[in-house]
């Protein structure tokens, strides 16, 4: 009878450990299927729900959608006209009131949508901006203009906030850039530091990434960001890894100084050796939520920078802009990015993402900081 206990109970260690390595991981919801990339989710407290959509599959339309949940219809946010970039027959006028070239759209701490639209520079001066939008009219509450800050060789991000203050990654040349969200005034800084610019290619499944347009290595510089819950924290990254983090103060006194702005790289502090990343989110103890493209998993790092696995599952392909909502669930978009025709694909083919995309959720058991989102 012992014997047959034993038995029973090695058998089902070794089904355990086949659950494991099978990577598939059962508490993964599926909470919105597309027919089109998203490379970020965002929901609002009352549950509305905005995608942020990658055109990478040779597809074209809105970029910034809304989710209406009883059928998963897509409809443009916050209007068509917004959504009706056309750059061979818009003006230089038109794309300071239209999407041009977005990168990321967020809830706010004030409740607002944020979009950051990193526009065309080169042809179009004021394209790079920063806008909120009032969900209670659906109208802009604000626009930010930033072309002036970026300069023609810079791309925005992304965006986190802290206060008064927003913070954003520019990704081309590699900086970041403060502003201030009453005043409009803004400054790059740390531009060009090892803290911005990525030492490695972007890898994801295992392979680094070339560029479809010039086959050579595709490098993304300041990439995720996250403020500390106590705001006193700035954490950063290239999109290929290695965080830093400097302390807010610096940042927020570099606006207003160019001394401190010169001064910022001796305050930039190594935090933790991240991998290769598509998105990133932050709780209100301070945990940073991190995909990896590379092993299909999604880790927490701790605030004393210790790090440890909270699911692995083959579906979570290149998993970005991650989102903590206020029920503790954790919104994941599987945009096969390193999938689409942004980068050379085997034989080259245009691209190989396999449709429908989905949005998985996990339930973590913490929520977002009030500093972060509403």
């Amino acid at each position: 009878m012992l014997g047959s206990r034993v038995l029973v109970a090695f058998c089902m260690a070794l089904q355990a450990q086949a659950d494991v390595t099978e990577d598939y991981d059962k508490r993964l919801k599926t909470a919105i299927i597309l027919d089109h990339p998203t490379t970020g989710a965002s929901i609002a407290p009352d549950g509305r729900t905005f995608l942020k959509i990658a055109h990478i599959d040779g597809t074209t339309g809105s970029q910034i959608v809304e989710v209406i949940s009883n059928n998963h219809t897509l409809i443009p946010y916050p209007d068509e006209e917004w959504n009706s970039w056309n750059v061979s027959t818009d003006t230089p006028t038109d794309s300071e009131y239209k999407y041009v070239s977005t990168n990321a759209q967020r809830i706010g701490p004030d409740g607002k949508l944020w979009v950051v639209d990193s526009g065309n520079l080169q042809i179009f001066p004021n394209s790079s901006k920063l806008i909120s939008f009032d969900l209670e009219t659906n109208k802009v509450e604000r626009t930010y203009y930033l072309g002036d800050v970026t300069t023609t060789g810079g791309s925005l991000n992304d965006v986190r906030f802290n206060g008064r203050y927003a913070y954003l990654t520019e990704y081309t040349i590699g900086s970041l850039i403060v502003l201030d969200l009453e005043t409009g005034h803004a400054r790059m800084v740390l531009r060009g530091h090892h803290s911005v610019v990525a030492s490695m290619p972007l890898s994801a499944e295992g392979h680094l990434l070339r560029s479809s347009s010039t086959g050579q290595f595709q490098y993304i510089h300041a990439d995720q960001l996250e403020v500390s819950p106590s705001g006193d924290y700035l954490y950063y990254q290239p999109g290929s890894g290695y965080m830093s983090r400097i302390e807010t103060k610096y940042l927020n006194e570099a606006l207003h100084n160019r001394t401190m702005a010169d001064m910022l790289p001796n305050y930039v502090e190594p935090f933790a050796l991240t991998p290769s990343t598509g998105g990133t989110a932050i709780d209100s103890n301070g945990n940073i939520y991190y995909s990896d493209g590379d092993r299909q998993e999604i880790r927490v790092l701790a605030p004393n920078g210790t790090t440890m696995l909270l699911v692995r599952d083959h579906r979570l392909l290149w998993i970005d802009a991650l989102w903590l909502d206020t029920q503790q669930r954790l919104w994941m978009c599987a945009s096969q990015l390193n999938r689409g025709d942004l980068f050379l694909q085997p034989g080259y083919q245009e691209n190989t993402i396999k449709k429908p995309i989905y949005v998985y959720t996990i339930d973590i058991g913490r929520s977002p900081p009030t500093l972060d989102h509403a």
